[in-house]
């Protein structure tokens, strides 16, 4: 029964009907305080809201109940990774690849954790990976370009950037990130345009690079 609560509660929160998709969250815990799906579900969308500790409350419960479940893991590094504590993800992508060495995103996001650690070639190293496993992963080639621009290899970070838009078009990081490397180099005219691709793709967006 829990689960039926949890699934409307996904529908309600994709409707940005928030206060009806807690409800329904909270129900489907009260239901089954045992049951580690609808404990994510209300972790993901406590994270999607920006509520991390509350996020990694439901999280470290549903891993107390499934510790075998990868991916629980993985979002448990998300959250830790968005309260900017990338020193508590690392442990739980290592485990979440020791459970699944085929997580693309344990990899991915790993890598992220590398990169904003300072440590780039590892980071490379992760997201060389998440591209073995998936070659069609675009957020791991936007995320590898912003590793290749922190080294100073600006033709790389583009070709990774070029390679994310030809798999998502509609990817607003990667037209913006390329617009940024652009800018770089000296590509002005490239770079203008690429902003204003971004800006297309998201006007509402005040944190996009405003070059044209």
């Amino acid at each position: 029964m829990g689960a039926i609560y949890s699934t409307r509660g996904m529908a309600h929160h994709k409707r940005d009907e928030n206060d009806r998709a807690l409800a329904d969250f909270d129900q489907a815990v009260k239901l089954d305080p045992r049951n580690a799906i609808s404990l994510r579900s209300r972790g993901d969308f406590y994270q999607d809201l920006g509520e991390y500790d509350r996020a990694l409350q439901d999280y470290n419960q549903a891993i107390a109940i499934t510790p075998k479940d990868a991916e629980i893991f993985v979002q448990r590094g998300n959250a830790y990774m968005l309260k900017d504590d990338a020193l508590h993800a690392f442990p739980d992508y290592d485990q979440a690849i020791a459970l699944n060495p085929k997580s693309v995103t344990a990899y991915a996001n790993r890598g992220e954790a590398h990169r904003v650690h300072g440590e780039t070639d590892r980071a490379i190293q992760d997201y060389d990976f998440a591209l073995k496993l998936d070659p069609k992963f675009a957020p791991a080639y936007v995320n590898r370009g912003l590793a290749e621009e922190d080294k100073g290899d600006l033709s790389r970070a583009i070709a990774d950037f070029t390679t994310a838009i030809k798999l998502d078009p509609k990817m607003v990081s990667a037209y913006d990130e390329r617009a940024n490397a652009y800018e770089q180099t000296g590509a002005h005219d490239r770079a203008a345009a690429d902003a204003a691709e971004a800006i297309k793709l998201d006007p509402s967006n005040p944190d996009l690079h405003k070059l044209r």
